[in-house]
C-alpha cells in the first residue's frame, strides 16, 4: 500500500542518515552516538516542517546528506540548497536574478559540520581569520555575513547555503556561502553576565592614558566604545593583524585605535560591525616598530564582548596632571613619486567616504576590479581581500568604509572608481543568488602578477588599471596559441621573469620612477593625516593599447566608413562623362591607410599601419622579425630526432621582411617569412620549447645578408619570345582596379594591376599590366598603389594588339618589399621636348611639353545612355529590343590635335572635359555647346581637307557644324599650350622600330626633301595655357 511504501522510504532515509552521521561526525572507531543522531534528525524535521508545505511527510525524503569531501569531489557546478524554503519561495528568490542573470540551481542536499577558524588540524598560531566547515572527511572554506563568536567550535546544521566550485584548477578550492542563521545541533552555552560591572575606559580616557606612562604599569584596562572604523585584515609573511577604532556616541568624540594581531582573535574581523558598541578586555600597551607613539593592543586573554551599559562601570584613574608626552603632531606626509609626474595643477586628491552598493559586473576578477550599481568602478587590489573576492559576482551587496573616490583617472577609463586602501574595510552584506559568470582562462589567471604591480612596483591606481587592461588584451592576443595563460601571466621572480611584465617594462620604466618608498602598512592605517597610494593621483594619458585583431578590425572599419567619400574615388570633373559601369568599377574597390596616430591610444600590435581595402576587408601590415630555431632547422619537419632537448625559439634582429596578417575571414597567400633565413616556411612549436630573449650577438652574422631575388631581364620580359613564359620581377604598383564581366571588354571577373618595373637600365621604368582572375581571387593582401612588390612565377602573355601583360597562375606568389608611403607626394612630370619621345626605352611614359596646336584632325560630341551607352536623341535612349528602362543621358567628347614644338610633331587625343580646354571654352560656353548637341544626339567633324564634313544624326545642324569648323580654325584653338600627356602606345607594346620616311615640303617656290619620323601618338592628361614666356620652351626657340 501507499502507507507501507512511505514507511519503507522513511525507514531507508533514517538508516542512511544514521550511517552518514556515524561516518562523518562521530570519532572513528567509537560506538554510534544515538543522541547525536536523534538530535540531528529532530532538527532536520523541525526545519523541514517550518516551510508549511511538506505534503504530509515528516522527513525530507528528497534530500540527502552530503559531506565536505563529496562536495569537493563530485559537485563540479555551483548550486544552492534551502531546506526551509518551499518551491514558491525559491522561485521568488530566483526571480531576483532578472532577465539577464541565471540563478543558482537548487540541489536537495543536507549539510552538517563544525564551524571553525582552524583549517584542518593546524595549530593555534596558524589561524588566519578565515572560516571553515569541518567534518571527518575534510574542511571547506566558507563565508558568513554576521558571525557570532560563540558559534565557533560547535556543530551546526546549515539550512540555507550555496556552494561554488574552484574557478582556477587544480590549485583552487571551492567555498561555501552560508545564508541565514545556522541551527546548532547541541544547545549553545549562554554565558551569564558578570556578577559585578566590568570596569572600563572610554575612548577619551584611554587616549589620555597613553600619555601617562606611570599609570600604565599598574593597569591592564578594558576599553568600551562604539566601533567607528575598521581596517582591512593585513597579512604578511611575519604576522596578520587588523586595527579597530572605538569612539564615543557623538561624531565629534575622539577615537582610539586598537591593534588585534593574536591569531585566535583575527576571526573577530568577521564579527565586527561598524556602528555597534563593544567591550575589549585586558588590553595592553605597545609601541610599533617605526611608529613614534604608544598604541593599545589586545593580549592573548582579551575578549570581544557586546557593550551593555548595565554591565560596565567607568574606571576612574585620576589623569588630571600634565601628561608625560605631548599630543602627537601630524607627521610630514611622505612624497609620492607619482605626484611629480603630473603637470602642475593636475595632481588631485581623492575623497574618503562610505558607500553601500551592489556589484553589477565583474570587470577583471584576478585584478580585483568590479562594477558597482552600473556606474562606479570598484578596485580591491590595494587590499589583501582574497576571501572576499571569491564571493564577488553580480548581485553581491557591499558596505565600504573609508573608501577612496577617484574621478577622471584617464587611461581609457571614464567612470569614477572607488578603491579601498588598508585603512578602510569592505564588508559583505548580502550574497548573490546568481551563477558566477563563466570566465575564460586568461580572465581567471594572473592574480599574483597583479599583486606584484601594487605591492612591489607600487603602481598608482590609474597606471595599475591601464596595466591590467594591457595584460588582459595581450593574453587575448597571445594565449593559448602562442603561450599558455599561466605562462604569460605568471608571478615574476628574479630567475623567472614574467613575460607580460617584460612587454610592459618599457612603458612602466618611463611612467614609474626607479626608486620609490615601500608601503608602510601601520602608517597607512594609523597616521593622521592619512596617506596611501590612493590619496593623490594624476590623470593618466594612455601611453598605448594592445587591441586584438578583431577589435582593431572593427575600429578600423568604423573609421574607414566615417571617412569614406565616394567623390574622392572619382576623377572629377571627368566623372560626369563616365557611364555607370565605369563609375561602379571605380567605386567597387578602394583602400585607406590608418596609421597608429589615427587611433587613441596608439595601438601596439607589431603593425605600423592598418589597411582597409575592398569591401570591408581589413588587414595589418608589419615587419616580422624572423624566428630561428637554435637546433638544426633543416630536418625539423621530417624528424624531431635532430632537435636538441630544449630548443629555444630566438628572434633574429638582423633580418626584417614584410609580412601580412589578415583580420578577416578570407585566406592569405603565404608570404614565406622564413625563406630568407634558409629555414622551413612553417614551424610547429612543441610543448617543451621555451621562448627566450637574446641579443643580436648570438645570431650568426651570415644571416645579415639578403639573398638576391631571381628576376627576368627587361629584354626577355618585353620581347615576343616565349622561350620562358614564366617571369619574375620587382615593380611598384601604380593602380589597382577591379573589373566585372562586360566592363571595358572584360569577359570575366578580374583584378588589374598596373605596375612600373624596377630596372637600372631605364631612367623612366616601363609600365606593365598584371591580371588576376579566378581561382586566384581575391588578390593577395598588400597589393596597394605605392607598394613595392616582388612577383614570382607570373605567366607572360601577348595580346592581339601586341601588348605584353602578365597573369597569375597556381605557382605565383608575391612578396611585399615595402609598403605604400605614409604620405604620398606626387613628383612633377618631367618637362621634355617631343623629340625625346623618339628615343625608345629612354623616353618617359608621362611628361609635359610646351608646344603649339597646329591643326585639328577630328572632333566628336555626343550624348549616350549612362546605363547601356546607346545614342540618346532629345535626352532619350534609342536602344530597342529590349528598350532601356533607365533614361539618364551623359555627354561625351573627343578631339584629335596636331601639335609641334619645333623638334617633332605629335597627334594628341583629348577626351570629355579636356575638349573644352582644347577649344578654349569657359564652363558656361561648354555647357551651352553640349546643350545644342543634345537635340541631334551626335555631331562629328573630320578635318581631312578644306572645310568641314558633317556627320550627325540630323540634317538641321549645319549652323552648328559651321560654328565648330570656324572655332577649330581660329586662334582660340590653334595657340601655344602646355600639354601634360602619356604615350598612347603602352611601353609594353611589341612593335618593330619604324625608320624615318622621306617627306617633301614646299617652302615658297623651293621644294625640300627630308626624312621625317612617324608622328607620335599621345593621350592628353591636362591642357593648360602658358603662364610665363619660359613655358613656351622650344616653341619660342624655333620661331
Amino acid at each position: 500500500t501507499a502507507v507501507g511504501r512511505a514507511a519503507a522510504e522513511e525507514q531507508a532515509w533514517l538508516e542512511s542518515a544514521r550511517a552518514f552521521i556515524q561516518e562523518t561526525l562521530c570519532p572513528p572507531g567509537k560506538e554510534p552516538n544515538i543522541q547525536l543522531t536523534q538530535l540531528v534528525i529532530d532538527h532536520v524535521k523541525t526545519i523541514w516542517s517550518s516551510q508549511g508545505r511538506n505534503q504530509g511527510f515528516t522527513l525530507p525524503l528528497s534530500y540527502s546528506f552530503v559531506s565536505v569531501k563529496d562536495l569537493r569531489t563530485h559537485q563540479h557546478l555551483p548550486c544552492c540548497s534551502h531546506l526551509s524554503w518551499s518551491s514558491t519561495e525559491y522561485q521568488t528568490w530566483a526571480e531576483e536574478a532578472g532577465p539577464r542573470g541565471v540563478p543558482l540551481p537548487r540541489e536537495r542536499l543536507l549539510l552538517l559540520g563544525t564551524l571553525t577558524d582552524l583549517s584542518g588540524d593546524l595549530e593555534q598560531e596558524a589561524r588566519s581569520g578565515s572560516l571553515y566547515i569541518r567534518d571527518n572527511t575534510g574542511t571547506l572554506g566558507c563565508e558568513l555575513i554576521d558571525l557570532d563568536l560563540s558559534w565557533l567550535g560547535h556543530l551546526f546544521i546549515f539550512p540555507s547555503w550555496s556552494y561554488l566550485p574552484a574557478t582556477v584548477k587544480p590549485s583552487g578550492e571551492g567555498h561555501l556561502e552560508l545564508w541565514g542563521v545556522p541551527v546548532p545541533v547541541f544547545p549553545l552555552t549562554i554565558s551569564p553576565g558578570p556578577l559585578t560591572p566590568i570596569p572600563v575606559l572610554y575612548p577619551e580616557t584611554a587616549s589620555r592614558l597613553l600619555r601617562h606612562r606611570s599609570k600604565l604599569r599598574s593597569v591592564q584596562p578594558n576599553l568600551a566604545g562604539k566601533l567607528v572604523r575598521l581596517s582591512a585584515l593585513v597579512k604578511s609573511r611575519k604576522q596578520a593583524y587588523f586595527v579597530l577604532s572605538l569612539g564615543g556616541s557623538s561624531p565629534g568624540d575622539s577615537c582610539v585605535p586598537v591593534i588585534v594581531q593574536v591569531p585566535a582573535q583575527l576571526v573577530w574581523h568577521r564579527a565586527l560591525w561598524p556602528g555597534r558598541a563593544y567591550v575589549l578586555t585586558e588590553l595592553r600597551v605597545s609601541k610599533l616598530h617605526g611608529h613614534r607613539y604608544l598604541i593599545w593592543m589586545t593580549s592573548p586573554s582579551s575578549q570581544l564582548l557586546p557593550l551593555k551599559p548595565e554591565c560596565v562601570q567607568e574606571l576612574e584613574l585620576g589623569l588630571d596632571g600634565p601628561p608625560v608626552e605631548a599630543d602627537p603632531q601630524p607627521l610630514p606626509m611622505p612624497s609620492n613619486p607619482q605626484d611629480k609626474k603630473g603637470p602642475e595643477g593636475l595632481v588631485r586628491d581623492s575623497r574618503l567616504l562610505s558607500y553601500t552598493g551592489k556589484v553589477t559586473g565583474v570587470l577583471n576578477q584576478p585584478a580585483g576590479f568590479y562594477e558597482l550599481d552600473g556606474q562606479l568602478g570598484l578596485c580591491l587590489a590595494y587590499q589583501q581581500s582574497h576571501g572576499l573576492r571569491r564571493v564577488m559576482r553580480r548581485g553581491v551587496c557591499l558596505e565600504l568604509q573609508d573608501v577612496h573616490l577617484l574621478q577622471s583617472l584617464g587611461g581609457g577609463l571614464r567612470r569614477p572608481v572607488l578603491a579601498s586602501c588598508l585603512r578602510g574595510a569592505v564588508l559583505l552584506r548580502r550574497f548573490s543568488c546568481l551563477m558566477p559568470e563563466t570566465q575564460s582562462s586568461h580572465r581567471a589567471q594572473g592574480a599574483s602578477l597583479y599583486e606584484q604591480l601594487v605591492w612591489e612596483h607600487q603602481l598608482g591606481l590609474p597606471l595599475y588599471l591601464w596595466a591590467t587592461t594591457a595584460l588582459t588584451d595581450l593574453a587575448c592576443k597571445l594565449c593559448p596559441h602562442v603561450l599558455r595563460h599561466h605562462q604569460f601571466l605568471q608571478h615574476s621572480s628574479p630567475g623567472n621573469p614574467s613575460l607580460g611584465l617584460q612587454i610592459l617594462a618599457p612603458t612602466l620604466e618611463v611612467l614609474v620612477p626607479p626608486t620609490f618608498p615601500r608601503r608602510n602598512t601601520h602608517s597607512e592605517i594609523l597616521e593622521e593625516p592619512h596617506h596611501c597610494p590612493l590619496q593623490k593621483y594624476a590623470q593618466l594619458q594612455t601611453p598605448c593599447s594592445f587591441p586584438t585583431l578583431a577589435a582593431l578590425k572593427e575600429e578600423g572599419k568604423c573609421k574607414a566608413w566615417a571617412s569614406f567619400n565616394p567623390k574622392t574615388l572619382l576623377p572629377l570633373p571627368e566623372a560626369s562623362h563616365l557611364p555607370s559601369y565605369q563609375l561602379n568599377q571605380r567605386l567597387a574597390w578602394s583602400w585607406l591607410c590608418l596609421l597608429p596616430s589615427a587611433f587613441h591610444p596608439a595601438p601596439v600590435s607589431g603593425a605600423p599601419a592598418l589597411r582597409a581595402c575592398g569591401r570591408g576587408i581589413l588587414f595589418l601590415q608589419f615587419s616580422l622579425r624572423l624566428g630561428l630555431i637554435r637546433a638544426v632547422a633543416a630536418g625539423l619537419c621530417q624528424s624531431h630526432s635532430n632537435v636538441e632537448s630544449e630548443p629555444r625559439l630566438r628572434p633574429t634582429p638582423q633580418l626584417t621582411t614584410p609580412a601580412l596578417f589578415k583580420g578577416g575571414d578570407s585566406p592569405c597567400i603565404s608570404q614565406r617569412p622564413l625563406e630568407l633565413a634558409g629555414c622551413a616556411s612553417c614551424l610547429t612549436v612543441q610543448d617543451e620549447w621555451t621562448l627566450e630573449l637574446e641579443s643580436s650577438q648570438d645570431v650568426p652574422e651570415v644571416l645579415g645578408t639578403h639573398r638576391a631575388l631571381p628576376e627576368s631581364s627587361l629584354t626577355d620580359l618585353l620581347s615576343d619570345s616565349f622561350t620562358d613564359s614564366l617571369v619574375s620581377f620587382s615593380a611598384e604598383i601604380l593602380s589597382h582596379l577591379r573589373m566585372r564581366p562586360g566592363s571595358t571588354g572584360a569577359v570575366r571577373r578580374c583584378a588589374k594591376l598596373t605596375v612600373a618595373l624596377e630596372t637600372a637600365d631605364c631612367e623612366f621604368p616601363p609600365h606593365l599590366d598584371i591580371y588576376i582572375e579566378d581561382p586566384h581571387l581575391p588578390p593577395p593582401l598588400g597589393l596597394l598603389p605605392g607598394a613595392r612588390v616582388y612577383f614570382s612565377q607570373l605567366e607572360k602573355r601577348v595580346s592581339r594588339s601586341r601588348n605584353v601583360y602578365c597573369c597569375f597562375r597556381s605557382s605565383t606568389y608575391v612578396q611585399v618589399l615595402s609598403f605604400p608611403p605614409d604620405t604620398t607626394i606626387s613628383a612633377p612630370l618631367p618637362h621634355i621636348y617631343l623629340a625625346e619621345l623618339l628615343q625608345g626605352d629612354k623616353a618617359p611614359f608621362r611628361a609635359t611639353a610646351s608646344c603649339h596646336v597646329v591643326s585639328v584632325f577630328s572632333l566628336q560630341l555626343l550624348w549616350v545612355c549612362a546605363h547601356c551607352t546607346s545614342l540618346c536623341l532629345q535626352g532619350r535612349c534609342t536602344r530597342q529590343n529590349p528598350t532601356c528602362s533607365i533614361q539618364t543621358p551623359i555627354s561625351q567628347a573627343s578631339i584629335r590635335l596636331l601639335v609641334e614644338d619645333g623638334t617633332a610633331e605629335a597627334v594628341v587625343t583629348c577626351r570629355n572635359h579636356q575638349v573644352a580646354a582644347a577649344l578654349g571654352l569657359c564652363p558656361s560656353e561648354w555647357a551651352s555647346l553640349l546643350e545644342f548637341v543634345q537635340g541631334p544626339g551626335k555631331v562629328a567633324l573630320q578635318f581631312t581637307g578644306p572645310g568641314a564634313q558633317l556627320e550627325s544624326s540630323a540634317k538641321t545642324d549645319e549652323p552648328l557644324a559651321l560654328f565648330l569648323w570656324t572655332l577649330c580654325a581660329s586662334a582660340s584653338v590653334l595657340r601655344p599650350v602646355v600639354l601634360s600627356f602619356e604615350l598612347e602606345r603602352k611601353p609594353s607594346k611589341i612593335i618593330p622600330s619604324e625608320p624615318p620616311r622621306l617627306h617633301r615640303f614646299q617652302c615658297g617656290e623651293l621644294p625640300f626633301l627630308t626624312r621625317v619620323h612617324p608622328r607620335i601618338r599621345l593621350s592628353c592628361l591636362s591642357l593648360q595655357e602658358p603662364q610665363h614666356p619660359s613655358d613656351l620652351g622650344a616653341l619660342v626657340s624655333s620661331c
